[in-house]
């Protein structure tokens, strides 16, 4: 009997490392969760309301954030707002988990970055429809997620201000 391959895919992935074989074919199993893509196709924007995170299974995905002027309150601004890529994603990383926990709207865009992009797209809703031991499984991978996120934040944070310090001693020198 030939396996499927988006189930021996997952099966590699570190977030569902936890998850028994059983449950990931249920996973794989669930309708309409994967989603296909093409090159420059906007999968979240930025502000949407969204209860889903996504796990790429094929291509790369752009993760970008708007950054607006800085204006006074109560002027405008003429500026368009620059969209800066703040992350490159390919196969096997997971976005959007964010907004599935916290109920916030996005605070960034994914957009398609390859010819072709397949992505899981697991909502709140279809996490819910599982057993509270699944349940419980998605929530610790998403705490896993967050810690590893927070940490790779202070440690980027960390050098770009030690690097910003040694940029102030240098030209004060």
């Amino acid at each position: 009997m030939e396996k499927n391959p988006i189930l021996e895919f997952i099966e590699r992935l570190p977030f569902f490392r936890e998850f028994s074989d059983e449950e990931k074919g249920k996973l794989v199993k669930t309708s309409g969760i994967f989603e296909k893509y093409k090159e420059g196709d906007t999968i979240i924007s930025e502000g949407d309301s969204g209860s889903a995170l996504f796990v790429v299974l094929t291509g790369a995905i752009s993760i970008t954030k708007l950054t607006a002027a800085s204006v006074k309150e109560g002027h405008i601004s003429l500026q368009e707002p620059e969209r800066i890529t703040i992350a490159e994603l390919k196969a096997g990383s997971i976005f959007g988990e964010v907004s599935l926990i916290s109920d916030r709207p996005r605070n960034t865009s994914a957009h398609a970055s390859a010819p072709e992009v397949v992505v899981m797209k697991i909502t709140k809703d279809i996490i819910e429809k599982f057993s509270l031991e699944i349940q419980k499984k998605f929530q610790s991978q998403l705490i896993q997620i967050l810690v590893q996120r927070l940490d790779d934040m202070n440690t980027r944070y960390i050098n770009l201000k030690a690097r910003s310090l040694r940029e102030v001693k240098k030209a004060s020198n």
